[in-house]
């Protein structure tokens, strides 16, 4: 028997129908890059304050515009990224077109501002290691990429596998060229769980939109790659530190790129097997600062880490020297500031912050500007080269965070 449909509710089926499947082509990725929007234009909040699994920190994604001292970035963990234009005064929250979980933002690693373009931003986020498309119902973290100043995002994992994302560097020399650090890491998604996806520094000549992997020794797909830095004139060099949280023996260590992150050797094999999680290199590349973690010691190099020497001084967080003068340093030992302007002959207590202090940054084009930022998101300014600072903010407070 034949049962007559009412025509409205045929074409309210039919309606359904179209916007569930629309619903879903948007949540789950169909393009190759994984990189539509997915669930990025419905902005939510947010964790209220530090949880079991969110400590409210800010990684090393503290970044200053490299023409403008006034522009800073700040990534957060899983509230997005904010910024400031006019030097610490007022703060915007950024999160159009960043994906989510129902809790939450993927962690902001690191961010970075185009030297030639400032308008041009990339920041490197992190979740569970594993595939670009996968859970919530596909990744929401890889890499992000604005065209606005961080008004708007959207991902760029053109190349990438492993959207486990930890740092990203332009070349100061070639704004068309990043490079991007992958970490190695375990799923913890629940249809994944225990799958182990490789790390990997990779490189873009067409500024983030795609990436390919780089040259690199045997073994790197065991490390994670937490920090980058760029030094040189001309031709770019890069210098990270390669570590496998899991089994230290396992550590490529230092690694050094003299081709503008092309590909990468070996540097200072007497500390690889260290646990190195801070380190700063001069912009000549001759003296670096390398800290252990919970050593309280720093390793020293005066020779491009040809040798190393040790200092016995309170160090255990971000070390950061100016860029114009590699005598002038800043360093932590978890919420307590020193400042020396010697070279590390002598030091002085300056700061004592709110909390434990995550980053640090030297403002490129006015280096007397510097600006750090502690977990619980307070952020702290000194305008006289490091010697006094002032606390501008704490984005939980002032309720830029809400």
């Amino acid at each position: 028997m034949r049962i007559a449909m009412n025509p409205f509710l045929l074409l309210f089926s039919f309606l359904l129908i179209v916007v569930c499947s629309h619903k879903t082509d948007e949540s789950v990725d169909s393009d190759p890059c994984a990189n539509a929007a997915g669930n990025g234009h419905d902005i939510i909040a947010g964790p209220p304050g530090p949880t079991t699994n969110d400590f409210d920190q800010v990684f090393r994604s503290l970044e200053i515009d490299p023409n403008n001292p006034d522009i800073v970035y700040l990534g957060t963990e899983r509230n997005g990224i904010v910024k400031t234009i006019d030097g610490g005064i007022t703060w915007q929250r950024l999160r159009d077109g960043m994906r989510h979980s129902t809790v939450g933002y993927p962690e902001v690693w690191d961010i970075a501002v185009s030297p030639s373009n400032p308008s041009l931003v990339i920041a490197a986020t992190a979740d569970s290691p594993g595939p670009i498309a996968g859970d919530y119902p596909s990744s929401m973290a890889g890499v992000y990429r604005s065209i606005d100043g961080g008004l708007s995002w959207m991902r760029s994992n053109c190349g990438i596998s492993n959207s486990y994302a930890l740092s990203v560097r332009f070349d100061p020399n070639d704004s068309t060229s990043a490079i991007l650090g992958i970490g190695r890491g375990t799923a913890t998604f629940s249809a994944l769980q225990g799958q182990s996806f490789d790390g990997v520094l990779m490189r873009s000549n067409d500024s983030g939109l795609s990436w390919d992997a780089t040259s690199m020794p045997a073994g790197a797909n065991t490390n994670v790659f937490w920090l980058l830095r760029a030094y040189g004139n001309g031709l770019t060099q890069f210098i990270t530190f390669a570590f496998c949280p899991d089994d230290l023996s396992k550590n490529l260590g230092f690694l050094r790129s003299e081709d503008g992150g092309r590909s990468w050797n070996p540097m200072a094999p007497q500390l690889r097997e260290q646990r190195i999680v801070e380190f700063d290199v001069s912009r000549d590349g001759r003296r670096l600062y390398a800290i252990e973690r919970d050593t309280f010691s720093l390793r020293t190099s005066t020779d491009s880490g040809a040798s190393w020497d040790t200092l016995a001084v309170p160090a255990n967080g971000p070390i950061r020297m100016s860029p114009d003068n590699p005598d002038n340093i800043i360093f932590c030992d978890y919420d307590k500031i020193y400042h020396s302007t010697n070279g590390l002959q002598s030091w002085q207590l300056v700061l004592t912050t709110t909390d434990r202090v995550d980053d640090i940054a030297f403002a490129p084009a006015k280096p007397d500007v510097i600006y750090l930022a502690t977990r619980g998101y307070s952020i702290y300014k000194s305008s006289n080269f490091g010697a006094t600072w002032i606390q501008l903010v704490n984005l939980r407070t002032a309720g830029v965070l809400d």
